[in-house]
């Protein structure tokens, strides 16, 4: 495993090529420019609407009816504006049914304990920021869903262990938060509509066939609902908060739990904002709490983020809302929330919205772009009052070739440091042309990023200088690693796959799934220490791609992951048709395996230093 290394050409046009292909070139050159590259001067910004009037016609211009967004949508018959002494908001059709329902034989009061033992907590990414999640645990109750409901167990001490109580509301369940005495489920309800298609289709053949409705699933609801716990035998519903839109992101700061939902904007019938109904009152939002950005994309949505106090008996959310393209990942630190909004209709970046969060207060403070796509929430951090970002996209890539030089259209991955006005002040580009981006990970001032061909090349970004990021290492081994997982400041644990080499495909084969520990003391000379390798081709885990099924705690020198292993038969290693893995949970000895090599991880480090 030795170190290896990797290079974004400009080219130009002389006037009698633009003369002579001019027609051609035209719709390109305006997708180019309609856009200034994520390094101009010019800042982007998102500014409050004065009047129901402007959004409409801010709406109507720039989203149904603009070539800027290619003229994907017919906005006939263009959307209505609304008596804006209702706003249109409409509090029926948000109602619920919650309802909870003990164990029997369980009617006894919570147990105090004179210590509440160690427990774990959600695998976070940021200290002080809890993520949603479905399971939690306070060191004496554990509260996890199951079947759609949330069951109250009595898991300490362990002789008196028992389920006392299931939770359960409307919709599907997304995860939960416990605040002390409180109990936060979130869940999202889908709404289906019939279409206003009536009749008969009369076949030449002669029958008629009835035509039966077609149901849109519009409007989405995300839904937020607080228990008191007091009495884990008889949680009681306190709070509901019903939020417009699919659930973007939900964390939990101090009492304040932030909900970030989405909700598209039709260009056809009437323009309704997003409703907050709390308690079944619906809430209305001034036209001034609804921004809207500058940036032309190929459809717009409303962005809701909601701040609630989840201690309060009578609450009032604090909402903003943003008129931006689709929301996607989402970065929440102890004071910010950073919106990423894909840009497809140009060349291909990423906006970025920074809205800052300090319990009831929601504001709006800047937006900024950046070359390429996020690839999940581990693709941001912020540090030192600046917001560090990788991404991945296409770009031309030149080589020499026999026949002179060869131009290709590869992918690259890209890592940019923005102030906190969103303005780029560094940036390292064009990071392994030709190989996907498979992780990132921040840790203080490095980056760690993985990407993948044929062999795994982790990469040491050192960003001492924030306006000058720099590669100091690179480890090159087979097989790669899906996400990374900080050990301490010099060791940090990838897990992923392995794989075997394709050399006549110029590819790589994924084996059974990978652990590796790497030693970055040295960072221009990362090591890979250890390896542990499980299962067969097709084993995989939900750890791949969800980093809150992870479990670790280093006091202890615990890792724990769940795993679905594959085991082929000598038979069946041979390239056969049908050749389907036999897929089974880890077993007993495995298990055992994997826990001490997780407690060996320690001692490796221990060892090597």
């Amino acid at each position: 495993m030795k170190v290896g290394s990797k290079t974004r050409t400009v080219f130009g046009l002389t006037l009698g090529i633009i003369a002579g292909l001019a027609l051609i070139l035209l719709p390109g050159i305006m997708v180019m420019y309609t856009h200034p590259p994520p390094n101009a001067t010019d800042q982007h910004v998102m500014v409050p609407f004065t009047s129901y009037q402007e959004l409409h016609s801010f709406i109507l211009t720039k989203s149904c009816n603009s070539t800027e967004v290619r003229n994907l949508y017919n906005p006939t018959p263009a959307p209505v504006i609304l008596n804006t002494n209702t706003n249109g908001l409409n509090p029926g059709g948000f109602t619920g049914t919650v309802s909870t329902i003990a164990t029997s034989g369980t009617s006894t009061v919570s147990i105090s304990t004179s210590a509440t033992p160690s427990h774990s907590e959600t695998n976070a990414q940021v200290a002080g920021v809890d993520e949603l999640d479905t399971v939690k645990n306070d060191g004496t109750y554990i509260y996890t869903i199951t079947n759609n409901t949330v069951a109250i167990v009595l898991a300490y001490p362990i002789t008196e262990a028992k389920l006392l109580a299931h939770v359960s509301v409307n919709g599907s369940l997304q995860g939960i938060f416990v605040d002390g005495n409180k109990l936060v489920v979130v869940s999202q309800q889908y709404q289906q509509y019939p279409l206003p298609y009536t009749g008969t289709v009369q076949p030449a053949m002669g029958a008629s066939i009835a035509v039966y409705p077609i149901f849109l699933n519009y409007p989405q609801t995300t839904s937020l609902s607080i228990f008191d716990i007091s009495n884990h035998s008889s949680p009681v519903l306190t709070t509901t908060l019903v939020v417009n839109g699919t659930l973007a992101g939900a964390r939990l700061i101090g009492d304040y739990a932030y909900l970030v939902a989405t909700q598209p904007v039709y260009c056809t019938g009437p323009i309704l904002l997003p409703v907050n109904v709390v308690n079944g009152q619906a809430l209305t939002t001034g036209i001034a709490s609804v921004y809207h950005s500058d940036i032309a994309d190929v459809a717009n949505s409303f962005t809701t983020v909601v701040g609630i106090n989840v201690t309060q008996t009578n609450p009032t959310p604090a909402a903003k809302i943003f008129l931006i393209g689709t929301s996607s990942n989402i970065y929440v630190s102890l004071h910010q929330i950073y919106l990423t909004q894909p840009i497809w209709s140009q060349v291909e970046q990423t906006a970025a919205h920074r809205i800052s969060i300090d319990g009831a207060s929601i504001s709006y403070q800047a937006t900024g772009t950046v070359s390429g796509h996020v690839l999940n929430q581990f693709s941001m951090d912020e540090y030192n009052g600046n917001f560090r970002i990788a991404t991945t996209g296409y770009s031309f890539n030149q080589a020499a070739s026999t026949g002179g030089v060869s131009t290709t259209y590869v992918q690259q991955t890209n890592l940019y440091v923005l102030d906190s006005g969103l303005h780029i002040i560094g940036k390292l580009e064009g990071l392994s042309p030709g190989e996907m981006f498979y992780a990132a990970r921040f840790m203080g001032d490095r980056a760690y990023l993985v990407t993948f061909q044929r062999m795994d090349p982790l990469f040491v970004i050192g960003l001492q200088d924030p306006t000058q990021p720099k590669v100091l290492g690179q480890l090159n081994i087979p097989g790669v690693s899906d996400y990374l997982q900080p050990y301490d400041e010099t060791h940090l644990i990838g897990f992923g796959k392995s794989s075997t080499n394709v050399t006549w495909e110029n590819a790589a084969l994924f084996q059974g799934l990978k652990l590796s520990l790497f030693d970055v003391t040295d960072p221009s000379h990362p090591i890979d220490t250890s390896d542990y390798l499980v299962g067969d081709r097709g084993s995989d885990s939900p750890a791949l791609t969800d980093h809150k099924s992870v479990l670790f705690d280093k006091s202890l020198n615990l890792l724990v992951i769940p795993l679905t292993i594959a085991h082929h038969s000598e038979w069946n290693r041979l390239p056969r048709r049908n050749n389907t893995p036999r897929n089974r949970p880890a077993s007993e000895l495995e298990q055992q395996q994997f826990l001490r090599y997780s407690r060996s991880l320690h001692r490796q480090r221990t060892l090597h230093n």
